[in-house]
Order: C-alpha cells, then structure tokens, then sequence
C-alpha cells in the first residue's frame, strides 16, 4: 500500500491541490469581472477543480488502465492484442510490463509448441517411409519357414531386415545402424536403397558388401554406420551363405542333436573405414532338416531388467536349446522368446531396438507367409 500511495496516490493528490489552487486563482480573479457572492465563488472553485482532477486522472490512470484491461481481454478471449508501450514506472507502468512479459512468453511457448508439432510430423512421415522399407510379410522361399519382426524402441528405428528374389535367388539381411531415431533411420534407408541396386548387379555377396561400404562411407559422419549379417539360401544344396559385418551372433541349433553353435558374425560394419575388402569373408552353413538359425539385434540380448542385468546371448541360447524341437514352427518359436525377453524385461522401458529373425529348414518346397508386425 505505501508504494501505492507513492506511486499513484501521491502524485493524483499533487495534482488535485494543483488543480484546486489554480481553479480558486481563477474564480478569485474572476471577481474583478463579475462580482459574486461567497457560495457562487466556492461553487465555481470547486467546480473548476473537480473538472482540472477529472481530466488528470482520466489521463494518468483511467486511460492507461483501461488499455491495459482492453489488451489482456483481447488475449483472454483469443482476439489480436499489442503490447502496451509505457515509460511509467508506477503500477500502472509494473503492470504493463508484467502484460508485455506474459504475452512474450506465451508467443515463445506457441513457437516452441509450433515447432514441436512440426518435428512430430516429419517424424510421422519418416516413420511412414521407414515402416515401407520393412516387408509387410515374410517371404515365401523353398524350404525355409521364416518368421521375421522388428519393434523401434523410438518413432524412428535404426534395425531393419529385408529379402530379396532375384531370378532364382534369394538373399536377405539383417542390419542395425548405430543408436535410433532419425540419424539411425537415415543410415537404414541408405543401406536398403544401394543393397537392392548391388545384389542387382553383383554375383557374389562379398562384392556386395565391399561396394555397398564403398558407396555408404563417404556420405556418413564418422559416428554413423551399421552392423549387418547378409545372407543367400541355395535351397539346391541346402546350404546358407553368409557374410558378417560386425553383428550379433548368427545361432545355429541343431534340432536333432539338441545342440547350439553361436557363430560370431566377424567383419567390420559397414560404413566404418573407407575400404573393407580385407575383412570381408563369405562362409557357409549347411543346414539338416528341421534345423533353426536365429538372427538378432543387440536390443534382445541387452535387455536389462529391474537389476541392470542383460539378456545376454546364454540366456538365449538356454531358452532355444529346451524351445526348439522338430514339430515347432518359427511363429511359435518367436512368439516365446519375445514373451521370455519381455518377462525378463519385468515392466523396463525399451532401450533400444528389437529385431528377431527364426528361420526353419523344412521339407516343403515353398513355407507360409506370415506377417513381419511384432504385435506383443
């Protein structure tokens, strides 16, 4: 209250004895004019005051305050409003500039908000064209049954898959580009994009990858490249060939002797050093009927549950050694280890990105199709 009458109060008085002693003077000095009586002198006095303190208080404070109201309706009600301009530093003045303040941070809040909903729809549109880069089904190839899924731990994911039928072959991959989200997803619709036009045009799988890393290198920051397993299926002779580019193990189980062999996948991801020739190997598995091989990414084994402790590839490979048998499909052989991973997870959030790929050797000549949605 004190700084009110100091700031309004004050000054309004100051001019309201101002106002009195010029309106006496000049009801005094109309005396010499037009004589009046003692109550007609007072009358016009105070008369004279009230309308000079009418016209300073309309000017100092109604008028002010009433732009300020007007402004702060307009910004209540969603209308055009302005900033009020002041250089008083009363609380008509404080108020103003806390109005000034407000409606400026409200527009950078808007712009933060505008430029928020702006990024999530570039998001969306990058995710649309990731999702298309997926295959909606898994393929049908003779005698494999493959169950193939992936699950993004953001809106944009670094892992992806593919399969591919040229003529009378068929190749596939599996790859995982350093971290998620957008810097992830750039680097896996680069690798999609040169794989299909290299296994177009090359025969082997190691020229393929020596000019896929080639072609990739050159266009990545030094942070950015992906870990990838490239394969071929000659079903003439039963036989997958493989090469590995820094990524997780390639699990062979071997149904009727209940037995697993992790093979490291070796190699360097691509994108990494500008020539890969000499580390590039192309190798070979023969499968028996019956017998599975499980492709994953890192975001299955390094699953961390409510201790810290990871999945890690013993327990994967525990859970398929007493999972797998000769009259189980991949679906059911997928479906259970994303229940184990997730029930190991007890409730975590998702980390980083899922990949799961079960593959089977069967006797028909062409598998069922199934669907690449990780629904669970």
């Amino acid at each position: 209250m004190s700084f009110l009458r100091r700031s309004i109060l004050v000054p309004f008085l100051f001019t309201l004895i101002i106002s009195g002693i010029l309106a006496f003077g000049l009801s005094f000095l109309s005396l010499k004019f037009y004589p009046l009586g003692t109550g007609k002198l007072l009358g016009m006095g105070f008369g004279l005051m009230f309308i000079f303190s009418g016209a300073s208080f309309v000017v100092t404070i109604h008028r002010p305050l009433r732009r300020i109201i007007h402004e702060m309706k307009a910004l209540l009600t969603g209308k055009t409003y302005r900033r009020v301009l002041t250089a008083k530093t009363n609380e008509l003045g404080v108020l103003a500039h806390f109005f000034n303040e407000v409606t400026r941070n409200l527009e950078s809040i808007s712009g933060s908000v505008q430029s928020h909903k702006r990024i999530l729809k570039e998001l969306d549109t990058a995710q649309e064209i990731q999702q298309l880069l997926i295959p909606k089904n898994a393929p049908v190839i003779a005698n494999l049954e493959v169950t193939a899924k992936t699950r993004p731990a953001s809106e944009i994911g670094g892992d992806t898959f593919d399969f591919y039928t040229k003529g009378n072959r068929n190749l596939f991959y599996i790859g995982d580009s350093t971290g998620h989200g957008i810097p992830a997803g750039i680097v896996m619709v680069m690798v999609d994009a040169l794989l299909e036009t290299f296994i177009s045009l090359e025969d082997t799988l190691t020229n393929m990858v020596i000019k896929l890393n080639q072609y990739l290198k050159p266009h990545l920051k030094p942070t950015m490249f992906m870990t990838m397993i490239l394969l071929e299926w000659v079903p003439s002779e039963s036989k997958l060939k493989w090469i590995g580019a820094g990524h997780e193990y390639i699990v062979h189980v071997h149904t009727d002797e209940s037995r697993i062999e992790s093979i490291p996948a070796g190699g360097l991801a691509v994108g990494m050093i500008p020539d890969n020739s000499k580390l590039v190997h192309e190798k070979e598995i023969i499968l028996k009927e019956n017998d599975f091989i499980v492709l994953y990414s890192d975001g299955i084994v390094e699953a961390k549950n409510v201790n810290g402790e990871t999945y890690n590839l013993k327990r994967l490979e525990d859970f398929l050694k007493g999972h797998c048998a000769a009259d189980t499909n991949t679906q059911t052989i997928f479906e259970q280890i994303a229940i184990d991973v997730g029930r190991f997870m007890e409730g975590q959030a998702q980390l980083d990105d899922m990949t799961l790929i079960v593959i089977k050797h069967t006797k028909t000549r062409q598998a069922i199709e199934g669907s690449t949605e990780w629904k669970n």
